[in-house]
């Protein structure tokens, strides 16, 4: 089977599933920091190639590494690319939470 990219339709059905898992507050807290989905550089095995970022909270992105299939966190370059690729592999909940709660003050 061959991979492909994410399509914004799949992801906004991943979000949409992965917030029903959520609590009230959870949801909350993702409604304050969502952003439309926008395409951010990321570098994997020295190529770029593209992720969505979902949600920003101070200067950290929350994106979606569809290679791993998880969502992670990272600072944005000047230029919107991301700054430190993870593969966390982050259910939805877990990488909001590791934005809201372990970004500093």
């Amino acid at each position: 089977m061959k991979w492909s990219p994410i399509s914004a339709g799949e992801l906004e059905a991943l979000v949409e599933l992965q917030l029903s898992e959520c609590t009230l507050r959870e949801r909350e807290i993702f409604a304050q920091y969502r952003i439309p989905f926008r395409l951010a550089a990321i570098e994997r095995s020295g190529e770029f190639e593209s992720v969505f970022v979902v949600a920003m909270h101070r200067s950290v992105a929350m994106y979606f590494e569809d290679v791993e299939e998880g969502f992670n966190l990272s600072p944005l370059r000047s230029d919107g690319s991301i700054a430190q690729p993870g593969w966390q592999q982050w259910s939805l909940r877990e990488a909001l939470n590791g934005l809201v709660f372990l970004q500093p003050e």
